[in-house]
């Protein structure tokens, strides 16, 4: 079997959310955001360990996510954050879902499906404040909805919330989405309902004025993307493999296709069982570090399909047995999905998620 493989800890998240949850104000709840497979880290054993760390309910993208926690036993508040078509809202109702909703339409949907099952509908209201994405916009839109909702008691509006979409970057139209939302929550709550409001993800969610009843904390569940709990939270996946070949070249050897990387000296060049074929991007060829002995190891020559060069030449001591990881800690060194995100010119979220299914999972509780 390839030695290529991904561990996660479960327990890794766990301390981050707790380490978010000390860093928020008692009343404030926290929704995990588990959706994408918890941004690749086995969604259902992460939101059962991350139960009983602050935990107040989970968010998903689509109902498909839902139902999978629903069989696997998490029956705490699930939100279901996407658009959906008419089946998937007739599921989210089956499954006991909450669903986000933003048109007279769904609302329609939710209510009769209701109706024929006789259980209760449950729907978040999505307000469109500037990501132009999904939600309801503009306050006749919005009164036109709120009429509607105040017939159909069917549907239980849980929450009501919005999406910042610069609030890492742009504090003045973050500050404008903000007064967008409390606009639009003054008038659902001036036509008699009382949802919890929430809107603030990862990089907002430590603002007290963004924060609300609830906030949905996703990325830095995964130890990424806050840099105000720096050295409080960790990432909890670890790409490691071990090398297949190792090789002396002499000075003025060229490595890897395109002959992108012409040794300046003798050279110990160690082959690894990896490529872009298993998600490791190709755009880090030249560029990204692995692991091998607690010390760096820079790639050299182009990132292949299925396998990656790195010259040790300066690590002493080096065989065919050591674990190399190229995501992850290893001794005092560590090589974070941020970091392979900026080189890579792209965000973690990429990184945590591009992995193929080549490359196996094994998940420590």
């Amino acid at each position: 079997m390839r030695p290529t493989i991904m561990t996660v800890s479960t327990e890794a998240v766990a301390a981050n959310a707790r380490a978010i949850r000390r860093a928020l104000p008692a009343h404030v709840r926290m929704m995990c955001v588990v959706k994408a497979d918890a941004y690749g880290h086995d969604a259902l054993r992460v939101a059962r360990r991350l139960r009983g760390c602050g935990t107040d309910a989970f968010a998903v993208a689509i109902v498909e996510e839902a139902e999978a926690l629903r069989r696997g036993g998490i029956d705490d508040m699930i939100l279901i954050l996407g658009g959906a078509c008419e089946e998937s809202l007739r599921q989210a109702v089956r499954c006991g879902a909450s669903q986000a909703v933003y048109s007279e339409a769904a609302l329609d949907i939710l209510r009769d499906e209701a109706v024929k099952t006789g259980k209760p509908a449950r729907a978040h209201l999505k307000i469109d404040t500037g990501m132009s994405r999904v939600g309801v916009r503009g306050t006749e839109a919005l009164g036109k909805l709120l009429d509607r909702w105040q017939r159909c008691p069917e549907v239980v509006m849980e929450g009501a919330f919005t999406h910042f979409c610069v609030a890492d970057s742009d504090p003045d139209f973050t500050a404008l989405q903000n007064a967008r939302f409390r606009e639009a929550l003054a008038a659902i709550r001036a036509a008699g309902f009382a949802p919890i409001a929430h809107a603030a993800a990862t990089s907002a969610m430590l603002k007290e004025d963004l924060q609300y009843d609830m906030v949905r904390p996703g990325i830095g569940l995964y130890g990424s993307c806050l840099p105000e709990l720096a050295g409080q939270i960790d990432n909890a996946q670890t790409l490691s493999t071990r090398p297949i070949r190792l090789q002396a070249i002499a000075a003025g050897d060229t490595v890897g296709y395109g002959r992108t990387f012409t040794a300046r000296r003798d050279s110990l060049i160690m082959t690894l069982p990896i490529g872009y074929g298993d998600g490791y991007p190709r755009v880090l060829s030249n560029r990204a570090s692995v692991l091998v002995k607690g010390r760096r190891a820079p790639l050299v020559g182009r990132v292949c399909m299925d396998m990656v060069m790195a010259d040790v030449t300066d690590i002493e001591g080096v065989t065919l047995d050591d674990e190399v990881v190229l995501m992850g800690r290893q001794g005092a060194e560590r090589i974070t999905p941020d970091e392979l995100a900026e080189l890579a010119g792209t965000i973690p979220y990429e990184i945590m998620l591009g992995f193929s299914s080549r490359i196996p999972v094994e998940v420590i509780d």
